[in-house]
């Protein structure tokens, strides 16, 4: 098989990295190393004077019994919506959320980051399991 490397788009090179370094782990049963690919999620509008902006976060740190840490992302917008964005890799636990002024709980999701860097959404004892640890 043959790829012309020069007509790949950058985001391609990127998946096409991605792909490469899983085959060699399964044909070697070797860890690689994996490009961080950028991770976004769409956030619509809300109002400013209830809601704090929106967060996402990569969990970089899970101790047995413990609460996991984050290293925090970006939101690039204003209330009337905009992107959630951070750099992680397939596998990763991500979380998102917002926080409701008036006592509410606000929301908060947890995610595993896809092969395509796009999210699913799961639960959290899902995304304890799925932890892989060492980001």
């Amino acid at each position: 098989m043959t790829i012309d490397l020069e007509a790949l788009t950058g985001s391609e090179l990127n998946d096409l990295q991605t792909a490469i370094a899983a085959l060699l782990v399964r044909r070697n049963d070797q860890p690689a190393v994996i490009a961080l690919i950028r991770v976004s999620l769409a956030v619509g509008g809300y109002n400013a004077r209830r809601y704090n902006r929106p967060w996402i976060g990569l969990v970089t740190s899970w101790p047995v019994g413990g609460r996991p840490e984050i290293d925090w992302g970006r939101y690039c917008g204003d209330d009337s919506g905009g992107e959630l964005e951070i750099m992680a890799r397939p596998g990763d636990i991500i979380r998102t959320g917002q926080k409701d002024n008036r006592g509410n709980g606000g929301s908060n999701t947890w995610h595993v980051v896809e092969p395509d860097g796009s999210l699913r959404e799961i639960d959290q004892p899902e995304a304890r399991k799925l932890y892989k640890g060492g980001n």
